[in-house]
C-alpha cells in the first residue's frame, strides 16, 4: 500500500510539474490523419491505446484486436521526430453454421520511421509535413507477419479555420507486404475544440488499390487533456463498403514526459 502510495505522489508530481510551462501537446491518435506537427526537441511522446474490430460476411466473422498498439515519438531536432511503433494483436474467425473457430496472437512487425516539418501555417498555406516509414517482417511473430518488408509515404498538411475548429488531411501510399503493387492512402479529418480541455473530430478516410476495390470508412471520436503532457481518447468507426471493416472501437492515451 505504501508503495502504491509513493509512486501515486510521484506521478502526481511529474505531472504538476509538467503544468508549468509546456508546449501544447498534439498527437497522431485517434484519427488516422497524422498531424503535421512534431514533438518539441529532446522531447519523447507516448502515444498507446487498444482497438477491437469487428467483420462479418455471408461465410465468417471476424474479430481482431490490437491489445496495445503504442507508437513513440523523439524529436530529434526542431523540425525532426523519429517513430518507433509496435502492436500485440489477436484474431478470432469463426465460420458460420460450423464449430470451427480459429484464433491467433502475436506481435505485429515493428514500424520505424520519421517526420520532417516542411513548413509553417502561413495564410492560404497550410502546416506541412511528410512521413515516410518502413515495417521490419523479420520483426513479427509468424502468423503476422508479411512476406516483404512493408513501406508507406504522406504528406499531412493541417488548416486553423478559427478558434475552435482546424482540419488535416492525409495524401500519401503504402505497400503491405504482400505485393509491391501499392495503395494511395486518403484521410479528411476535422477537429473541434468544445473546451480547453476537450476536443473532438469526425473524419473520413481510405485507401485506394490499384487492382482490386477500395476501403472506405468514417469515424469521429473525443480527446481529453487531463493535463497539459497528458490526454485521453476515445473513439470509433464503420466501413462505408464491402472491403472495409463493419465496424471498431478504441480508446487509449498520450503522455509526453516532461525534460
Amino acid at each position: 500500500m505504501r508503495t502504491i502510495l509513493i509512486l501515486g505522489l510521484i506521478t502526481f508530481s511529474l505531472l504538476s510539474k509538467a503544468q508549468d510551462k509546456v508546449p501544447e501537446l498534439i498527437t497522431d491518435r485517434p484519427d488516422q490523419t497524422e498531424s503535421s506537427s512534431v514533438v518539441p526537441h529532446k522531447s519523447l511522446q507516448i502515444e498507446t491505446g487498444f482497438v477491437m474490430e469487428n467483420n462479418e460476411t455471408d461465410f465468417i466473422e471476424q474479430k481482431s484486436f490490437a491489445y496495445n498498439t503504442t507508437l513513440l515519438r523523439y524529436g530529434l531536432l526542431e523540425n525532426f521526430e523519429l517513430r518507433l511503433g509496435m502492436e500485440y494483436l489477436g484474431e478470432k474467425l469463426s465460420i458460420k453454421n460450423t464449430d470451427t473457430t480459429n484464433t491467433i496472437f502475436g506481435f505485429s512487425p515493428i514500424y520505424t520511421g520519421f517526420k520532417i516539418k516542411i513548413a509553417d501555417e502561413d495564410g492560404w498555406r497550410p502546416e506541412i509535413a511528410f512521413l515516410g516509414g518502413l515495417v521490419l517482417p523479420f520483426t513479427a511473430d509468424k502468423d503476422f507477419k508479411p512476406d516483404y518488408s512493408a513501406a508507406n509515404i504522406r504528406f499531412s498538411f493541417a488548416h486553423t479555420l478559427s478558434d475552435k475548429f482546424s482540419i488535416g488531411y492525409n495524401l500519401g501510399a503504402e505497400w503491405d507486404g504482400e505485393t509491391a503493387i501499392p495503395a494511395y492512402f486518403y484521410s479528411v479529418a476535422l477537429g473541434i475544440g468544445l473546451t480547453d480541455k476537450l476536443g473532438m473530430f469526425v473524419e473520413g478516410y481510405g485507401l485506394l488499390p490499384e487492382e482490386v476495390d477500395s476501403e472506405n470508412l468514417f469515424d469521429a471520436g473525443f480527446t481529453y487533456l487531463l493535463f497539459p503532457n497528458f490526454q485521453l481518447d476515445l473513439s470509433g468507426g464503420i466501413g462505408l463498403n464491402d472491403n472495409a471493416v463493419d465496424n471498431f472501437l478504441s480508446f487509449g492515451l498520450t503522455y509526453r514526459l516532461p525534460k
